[in-house]
Order: C-alpha cells, then sequence, then structure tokens
C-alpha cells in the first residue's frame, strides 16, 4: 500500500466525520467532537467571510442550520491531491439533497482538518 492511499483513506475518515458534525442538530454533541476532527485553529473560508477556531465556527454551524431548518449534507467521496481533499457535496432537504451543490478545498495538519475553503455552484 502507498503512503497517499492511506492518506486518502484517513483523509477520507475526517471528511466523514466533520460532515457528520455539520449534520448533528445538537450543539453540545457538535462541539464534543470538534478536537477529534479540527486542528486548534481550524477556519471555514467562504463568500460570506472567514469564521476561526472552534466557536466561530460552532457558530457559523448554527446561523446555517438555524435558517436551513431540515436540511442535510449529502457529501460524495473525497478526491485526494498531495494534501488537499475536494469534496463535492449537496445540501438541502431529505426529499431535494441536492437543493444546493457545493464543494469544499480542505487541507489536513497533524492528522486533523486545517481549513475548509467553501466554492457554492452557482446555475
Amino acid at each position: 500500500m502507498e503512503a497517499s492511499d492511506q492518506d486518502a483513506r484517513d483523509a477520507q475518515h475526517l471528511i466523514d466525520l466533520h460532515f457528520e458534525i455539520w449534520n448533528d442538530p445538537n450543539p453540545t454533541s457538535r462541539a464534543a467532537k470538534f478536537p477529534l476532527v479540527y486542528s486548534h485553529h481550524f477556519f471555514v473560508a467562504d463568500e460570506s467571510g472567514v469564521a476561526t477556531g472552534y466557536e466561530a465556527v460552532g457558530r457559523l454551524i448554527e446561523q446555517l442550520r438555524g435558517s436551513h431548518e431540515g436540511f442535510v449534507f449529502t457529501p460524495d467521496p473525497i478526491a485526494w491531491n498531495h494534501g488537499l481533499g475536494r469534496v463535492t457535496w449537496g445540501y438541502g432537504p431529505r426529499d431535494n439533497p441536492n437543493l444546493v451543490r457545493g464543494e469544499d478545498i480542505f487541507t489536513i495538519k497533524d492528522g486533523k482538518l486545517a481549513s475548509a475553503r467553501v466554492f457554492l455552484n452557482r446555475k
């Protein structure tokens, strides 16, 4: 097995946990998972700005969940390329899971997600 194969599997595991966090309706259980998945200075950058650190990212998730009741992320498998991961995803209610499409570009540092850059696909 090549190191890159193991890296891709490890990255996929982190990505699975990341989307589990973002789909979790409970703020307390979400926050408990942060140290397992995210570096201390993890940030999310999207067109609205940058949220850095556990508290700011937690607020971002809460804001998103609050404005889109019942929506969930349905990610595709990760595409891995030398330390960068790209994941395309759908976001919407269970009966229309691809209402919104986008992709995230992730970096990993010391075995945890260090950043996520979010791109929304515009029609």
